[in-house]
């Protein structure tokens, strides 16, 4: 065990208001650092990552039990040792959010919308789960059987829909505006709420624009990472990823997305240091940085 703390005052001030449940925060760590990796990894290290946010190790351990049970990890024990890997459930919910977190840049727009609707026998349970994987994607729910989404990655709609055991269930259609977009745009602002987006969007920039990455120690940086990724990705759980046609002038998105894909960039040598010299496998070495990591912000 390394020991070590965060202690510079600009880099704890990073936190100051922030919600850091354990359970959230293993997954991005695990899902930013180590899901393309795929390799089983130490309880034990995992602790110590997560010690430099100040969460207890008890805490780690719970959390880890709980995504468990959740299907969302898998477990090997060695010894007295226990080494966690993503399961096949959870390295594809994690290999679809990458796709959304990782795309700093939207593809331009067909024209074209896709609209989910559901059969309104669809039991609850597993409504439930499909709601909450579409709202992931960023679709936006019209009514309590309609969402709809202007950019949406097919392939993983349909991943979906097969995970959540909704397809027979489920009418996936596409759609194109015959009129002006005047109204559209107006029901999509109602829809998807977008002056809450733009304030959490201002608020991620004033936390983050500030920071420089030169300096900084290779803990420090993969500390700075993760928060980087965790408030990033809470931010685009919001935001409904809609083209430029239906956004409103200025949108600080755009900037929050640029400014997100720099610092990552800048942080990504120093953090690996510390993520490959820090964390145990099962199996031999933690395997160097990947080509599926290095190209988030080529």
């Amino acid at each position: 065990m390394s020991g070590l703390h965060i202690t510079n005052p600009a880099l704890l001030a990073l936190k100051k208001g922030l919600v850091l449940r354990a359970n959230s925060l293993l997954m991005t760590m695990v899902g930013d650092a180590l899901a393309p990796r795929k390799q089983a990894v130490w309880l034990g290290s995992l602790i110590e990552m997560a010690g430099l946010f100040e969460v207890s190790s008890r805490l780690v351990r719970t959390s880890a039990f709980r995504l468990t049970a959740d299907d969302w990890f898998e477990v090997e024990r060695v010894g007295r040792r226990s080494y966690y890997r993503l399961s096949a459930a959870g390295l594809a919910r994690v290999l679809h959010a990458d796709k959304r977190i990782y795309e700093f840049e939207l593809p331009p727009w067909d024209g074209l919308w896709t609209l989910v609707m559901l059969d309104g026998r669809l039991r609850a349970s597993l409504r439930q789960d499909l709601k909450r994987e579409l709202k992931w994607q960023s679709f936006g729910q019209l009514s309590p059987t309609m969402f709809a989404h202007p950019q949406v990655d097919r392939k993983s709609l349909a991943d979906i829909l097969k995970q959540t055991r909704t397809q027979d269930q489920v009418a996936v259609l596409q759609a194109q505006s015959l009129g002006g977009t005047a109204a559209l745009q107006s029901i999509m602002a109602q829809t998807f709420k977008l002056p809450q987006v733009a304030q959490m969007w201002a608020q991620f920039i004033k936390r983050f624009a500030p920071l420089r990455a030169a300096g900084l120690k290779p803990h420090e940086a993969f500390y700075v990472r993760t928060l980087l990724i965790h408030e990033y990705r809470r931010v685009l759980l919001r935001d409904p990823n809609l083209p430029a046609e239906f956004l409103p002038p200025a949108w600080p998105g755009l900037q929050g997305r640029a400014l997100c894909k720099a610092l990552y960039r800048d942080l990504l040598a120093g953090s690996e240091r510390y993520v490959m010299d820090q964390l145990q496998t099962s199996a031999g070495p933690l395997k160097k940085t990947p080509r599926a990591i290095e190209r988030r912000v080529v």
